[in-house]
């Protein structure tokens, strides 16, 4: 089933005394790419992640969100650096002894206040927490495809009905092509006529050899027949359950060629009229094989 490169997952788990968010978002991107943005004390998980979203996205950006909150009833103590306290007590009686200042001991308060001298100590994480989170991304990872899947099962739906238009027109110029020469001939044969107003017959040897001239000249066949090929090997693309988006750039790519030159050789208004359509239904298939994965 072909996917789309833009969706959305999110889900939230418990454990222990911890509670995991992740929300995934994906857009369209040329190739495959992972950001995560994870708390500082949980970034060992990001290659984790990483590889596990990039296990079932091909194509696109993923932004992978991760928040971590701790219930407000989890224990909490405070957690002096003794060492570094003491640090400071020195630091004050050598600058009182230095410059004869009364007193060089800091008050409890101003310890307290210097930088670095107590944190907040909290119980350590399950020990299965990483699991629990790796739990919570996949939930999420599997809505994002699930979105992807449904917008590329819609997209895959319309992509096949600009397809068969384009199919349809080219079934037009098929059936058009053989008559260019005839008309060619007969509008011709009427110029010379009236330039030579009856005066001398048509030459009908130089006659055969213009229009023989035109025919190669204005042929569409091979435009047509490899147009036809593109146009079945993108309709096949459209049903894998592979990501095909760059094949049918490519594709399309090819068939716009054609069609510009169907165009260029024409000399025929309702067949330039007809690539002047294709066109558009391919330009349209462009900007809709972007959003595939």
């Amino acid at each position: 089933m072909l996917r789309s490169m833009t969706g959305y997952g999110h889900d939230s788990r418990s454990a222990g005394n911890l509670t995991f968010t992740v929300d995934m978002r994906s857009v369209n991107h040329r190739y495959s790419e992972v950001a995560c943005r994870l708390p500082r004390e949980w970034s060992h998980m990001e290659d984790r992640l990483r590889r596990l979203v990039l296990a079932r996205v091909k194509r696109g950006r993923v932004d992978v969100s991760v928040t971590v909150e701790r219930a407000a009833d989890a224990p909490r103590q405070a957690a002096v650096d003794w060492a570094l306290a003491s640090a400071y007590v020195d630091a004050a009686r050598q600058l009182a002894e230095r410059f004869g200042l009364p007193d060089g001991r800091p008050s409890a308060r101003e310890l307290l206040a210097a930088p670095g001298v107590w944190r907040v100590a909290e119980d350590a994480p399950p020990d299965d927490a990483g699991d629990r989170l790796l739990e919570c991304a996949e939930s999420a990872l599997a809505q994002l495809v699930a979105m992807r899947e449904t917008e590329g099962r819609y997209l895959a739906e319309d992509a096949a009905g600009k397809l068969a238009a384009v199919g349809a027109a080219v079934e037009r110029m098929r059936a058009l092509a053989p008559a260019v020469a005839d008309e060619y001939r007969e509008r011709l044969r009427e110029r010379i006529a009236s330039a030579l107003g009856g005066a001398a017959p048509v030459d009908e040897q130089r006659l055969a050899a213009e229009i023989a001239y035109f025919a190669e000249r204005s042929a569409i066949d091979e435009e047509l027949t490899r147009l036809s090929s593109h146009a079945a090997q993108f309709a096949e693309l459209l049903t894998s359950g592979e990501p095909v988006g760059r094949k049918l750039d490519f594709l399309l790519q090819e068939m716009n060629r054609e069609a510009n030159t169907i165009g260029s050789k024409a000399n025929h208004a309702a067949l330039s009229a007809l690539a002047v359509d294709v066109k558009s239904e391919l330009e349209k298939l462009r900007e809709q094989s972007q959003n595939f994965e």
